[in-house]
């Protein structure tokens, strides 16, 4: 036997309706909640990144200050190892000579002694020889005798002393060793290969974000990230810390662009920040630099700002917008921005970069 169908209800005509609506809803809501995933450059999503970036920029810094540190004192022993070591000069030189008069003190004695044991003959004396009494003799090898032992004593002194200093410069020598130097640098280039892959991430990810965000046109041609004399052009340059290319003896990768400290830096085009803090590229002291990747392959660096974060890794940033303030930080002669645009990998000019 077959049942009776039952009428849908109001209610479960609504239900239907309602279910795909629901879930299209939940799928937009949970997209818009998730981070974005970095497909080109390694895993991991916008937040996890920067946190490494962040964690790896912090252990840098901490093993740039112990280094730091280290070779201060390391510097300071030096110093006090070189006032130990003429310390020990004078005092090997002062015990030389106690020593020197002990030894000549000594041998006098010896001989005032064989003078006073010596036998003298007397004739005509049946009973045969005598031994003459010298009183004035005998007195001053008494006081000579005593001359010897305070000799002595200050010999004893001055040798303690030696040894006292030569235990301080070999304190002194050992107190910081380069091992401890060695590990801690050890440490930076760890730190610094992981807040250079950090980067390497996002600007991949800040790369492909701006291609599908942006439109082909909004790289081509950047403003001047901020306005000032150019203090230094792109190309050959007579600055002696920068590296050799080509048949140029010294290469300016980028634009220095002079302006007061404090000037507003803005970015050059439209993209996504991949990196803002202290650059783990730099040897020695370190600029304070943005990093902001671009669509077609483009990337920014803008150098030696002050160390204020107006922008954070992830953001998406237009053409125009603050990203910093002009500094001194790093190895500067003066306040300016080095503003730096690479096509992939490769530097090229800023002035004529996307045109």
């Amino acid at each position: 036997m077959f049942r009776a169908s039952r009428a849908p209800s109001l209610v479960d005509v609504v239900w239907r309706l309602l279910t795909p609506l629901l879930v299209v809803a939940l799928a937009v809501s949970a997209e818009a909640v998730t981070p974005a995933v970095v497909e080109a450059g390694g895993g991991g999503n916008v937040a996890v990144i920067r946190q490494r970036q962040a964690t790896a920029e912090q252990a840098m810094r901490r093993a740039d200050a112990q280094i730091d540190r280290l070779q201060k004192q390391r510097r300071q022993h030096a110093r006090l190892l070189k006032v130990a070591k003429r310390k020990l000069v004078k005092a090997i030189a002062r015990r030389d000579a106690v020593r020197e008069k002990v030894d000549r003190r000594k041998d006098r004695f010896k001989e005032l002694k064989l003078v006073l044991a010596r036998q003298v003959r007397v004739h005509p004396n049946p009973k045969g020889t005598q031994v003459i009494d010298r009183p004035a003799l005998r007195k001053h090898i008494r006081k000579l005798d005593k001359k010897v032992a305070r000799s002595e004593r200050k010999l004893r002194k001055a040798v303690k002393k030696v040894d006292t200093a030569r235990e301080l410069k070999q304190r002194r020598a050992g107190r910081v060793g380069a091992a401890r130097i060695a590990a801690r640098k050890a440490e930076r280039e760890h730190s610094e290969d992981k807040l250079s892959s950090g980067i390497t991430q996002m600007l991949a990810l800040s790369r492909e974000r701006a291609g599908n965000s942006f439109s082909a046109a909004s790289s081509k041609g950047f403003m001047k990230p901020v306005r000032g004399t150019i203090s230094q052009a792109y190309g050959c340059t007579g600055y002696r810390l920068n590296p050799r290319r080509g048949s140029c003896r010294h290469f300016h990768d980028g634009l220095d662009i002079a302006a007061r400290r404090g000037t507003k830096v803005r970015a050059s085009a439209d993209g996504y920040v991949a990196y803002v803090g202290y650059n783990p590229w730099d040897a020695g002291k370190r600029a304070f630099i943005v990093i902001i990747g671009h669509a077609r392959g483009y990337q920014t660096v803008y150098a030696h700002l002050k160390p204020v974060r107006k922008v954070r890794a992830g953001q998406r940033v237009e053409r125009g917008d603050l990203i910093g303030l002009v500094g001194m930080t790093g190895r500067s002669t003066g306040p300016h921005v080095h503003w730096e645009v690479k096509k992939g990998s490769v530097t090229v000019n800023p002035l004529r970069a996307g045109r």
